[in-house]
């Protein structure tokens, strides 16, 4: 248990760009602090050697900053998301390409996400894997978007194509003014991060960061195969194969965490960051953009704050961080909806 929960904390902070298979361990911390805590209990009651005990409660002290990273534990106190005075809301969501991606009828989720995107009423609307068309980024969806939510700003960078006609990328909305916007290559392919600087409650300049970094790039049979895999307890074998392809992601975004610290630095505004880290906290990837910043869900936010609606409840890889100098945050919350394979995150943060 102490070596397993090592394991998780070196994950943390041990480059996957240096060590293969360290990073494996992020996906396993929050079963690691579960078993912790059984193990306490266990001696503590049914066992006669209650000094044992303590081995787990020093291992939970020992990895705590790694291991807060993993749960909010909010369940008192006020958590408010509505709009106030010098307050600004801010809502990310990966929308898998609305809808397109459907085998029925992509048009009516589009629909339907565009309905949820209305109802957050958010000031800033920012979307990972947005559809627009290759020669036009206004069509189909955006100019519908602007019009329900009173956008005055809109802006798109395509991170992929789907086909010769469709762009898929990252959609920034924003109610208030973009007085700067520029897109960072970060070194992988495809991935870009996008910042705008952005003119907020008080006359204050904010610099937004959106990201969507590399994935794990599993196809729908290979989700599919880790289900039955899960199911049978099957190990070696068709694993391997994962344990591979899972090294080279976090390969890929050790690269593209470590670029972004680095651009996260030097901003002269106070910043914000949101999208899709593809990545759990506690992993290397968190914890480098993280850095000094605040995360709004461990803030405001409570339990495990799933945004990944498949493979296991424990997956919150949509992250928002923030600058706790210059904000203070509200409120958070994470809207349960099958609309997308990712949930959406909002938070409502108060300017300093």
């Amino acid at each position: 248990m102490i070596v397993w929960s090592g394991l998780c904390y070196a994950a943390a902070y041990v480059s996957p760009a240096k060590t293969d298979n360290i990073a494996l361990f992020s996906l396993t911390t929050p079963f690691a602090i579960i078993a912790n805590i059984l193990f306490v209990l266990f001696w503590l009651f049914f066992s006669g050697k209650k000094w044992r005990s303590l081995l787990s409660v020093i291992t939970l002290v020992l990895c705590s900053k790694v291991f807060l990273m993993v749960f909010g534990l909010n369940f008192f106190g006020s958590n408010d998301t509505a709009h106030h005075e010098r307050t600004i809301k801010i809502m990310s969501w990966n929308v898998h390409g609305m809808g397109i991606f459907e085998k029925s009828d992509g048009k009516e989720t589009a629909r339907k996400i565009m309905n949820l995107i209305q109802a957050q009423d958010a000031d800033i609307v920012c979307l990972p894997e947005f559809y627009t068309r290759k020669n036009d980024s206004m069509k189909p969806y955006a100019p519908t978007i602007i019009k329900q939510n009173g956008f005055m700003e809109y802006k798109f960078c395509f991170d992929n194509t789907l086909g010769h006609d469709i762009y898929l990328g990252t959609a920034i909305f924003s109610k208030f003014p973009i007085e700067g916007y520029h897109i960072y290559h970060l070194g992988t392919e495809w991935i870009n991060i996008v910042q705008c600087d952005i003119r907020v409650p008080g006359d204050k300049m904010m610099r937004l960061f959106c990201v969507h970094m590399h994935s794990f790039d599993l196809s729908d049979a290979d989700k599919n195969n880790i289900e039955t895999m899960k199911q049978n307890l099957e190990v070696g074998g068709r694993w391997k194969s994962f344990v591979t392809k899972f090294n080279y992601a976090y390969r890929q975004r050790a690269t593209e965490a470590d670029t972004t610290a680095q651009i996260l630095s030097h901003s002269q505004y106070p910043v914000i960051v949101c999208g899709d880290f593809n990545d759990l906290p506690g992993s290397y990837t968190y914890t480098t953009i993280r850095g000094d910043l605040k995360d709004a869900f461990l803030v405001k936010g409570k339990g495990i704050g799933r945004t990944y609606n498949e493979l296991s409840p424990t997956i919150r890889i949509d992250q928002m961080l923030f600058d706790g100098k210059a904000f203070n945050v509200m409120g958070f919350k994470s809207i349960s909806s099958q609309l997308s394979d990712h949930r959406p995150i909002i938070g409502c943060f108060e300017v300093q």
